[in-house]
């Protein structure tokens, strides 16, 4: 199963944060399973290759100063945790169930934990869904239009940033999570049938920071339209549009686990919209 959820905290007291808000919501997030099962959160943090979870950075009002962000007692922030393993989403819940009772740390912040978003009905950010359904009822669409919704990148060589939504880097992203965690193994041919048979029709993006300490990693914001050409087959066709579904849980490009690529597929886009846009978490 494949699960996204929002996680609400309050701050105990007013406190100055630094502006690394995506590393923040990656300690926190580890601090939660390793106060609950210590041996998870240490493998989750050793593993190499594709992580099963993604993070946004840390939501909220936030009164911005010189020396950081400003967190005021009593107000409502938030982060946004997709799962794309069943073992882990078990960690977390129990996780967060023994969180409730406990002070929370980010950075210099102890925060309590508010309530946890789980249904569509609470959030249009919040949804679970299996493999199987992604790929039963993934249509043969030749546009597919995505948004992304936090900075986002991909890794040449391990080097730098490549700021450009490539449909080959689009896809070889999605294609490599799919195949680490669905029982359902799709050809290894799609990111390659991506770069040959389909292009980057319209997009609309700017160029956005996400701080992380002692460096920083910018990334693109904003939508794109991905037009897929006549001649490719209509069952990677489906496969593809498939892969722009699990976008949403997969996020795209580096660094997801650390609030870079949060991303949706957008249905009847129509003209595309400014590009920065609303984080998912405020819908």
């Amino acid at each position: 199963m494949l699960y996204s959820i929002i996680v609400n905290f309050k701050p105990e007291e007013d406190a100055l944060i630094s502006p690394t808000r995506g590393y923040h919501a990656y300690a926190l997030f580890l601090d939660l399973l390793r106060q609950a099962n210590p041996t998870v959160a240490q493998r989750l943090h050793d593993l190499e290759g594709p992580k099963p979870f993604t993070l946004s950075p840390l939501q909220g009002r936030f009164q911005h100063q010189r020396s950081g962000l400003k967190l005021t007692a009593g107000q409502t922030y938030w982060i946004r945790l997709t799962v794309l393993q069943e073992e882990l989403f078990a960690h977390l819940l129990d996780a967060l169930l023994k969180a409730a009772d406990r002070s929370l740390r980010l950075d210099t912040a102890p925060l309590t934990l508010n309530e946890v978003l789980t249904t569509p009905g609470q959030s249009p950010w919040c949804n679970c869904q299996d493999f199987d359904t992604l790929l039963s009822h993934a249509l043969p669409e030749r546009r597919l239009h995505l948004r992304f919704f936090s900075p986002t990148a991909f890794r040449s060589a391990g080097k730098r940033n490549v700021l450009f939504p490539e449909p080959r880097l689009l896809f070889s992203s999605y294609l490599a999570r799919w195949q680490a965690f669905s029982p359902l193994k799709l050809s290894s041919d799609l990111a390659s049938l991506a770069d040959k048979g389909s292009r980057i029709g319209r997009y609309k993006l700017e160029t956005r920071i996400l701080h992380f300490g002692s460096y920083q990693e910018t990334g693109f914001e904003g939508e794109c339209t991905v037009e897929i050409a006549d001649e490719v087959p209509q069952e990677a066709i489906k496969a593809l549009n498939a892969l722009a579904d699990f976008a949403f849980y997969s996020g795209t490009g580096a660094k997801t686990t650390m609030g870079m690529g949060q991303t949706r597929r957008l249905r009847d886009a129509g003209p595309l919209s400014r590009g920065a846009g609303s984080h998912p978490a405020q819908g």
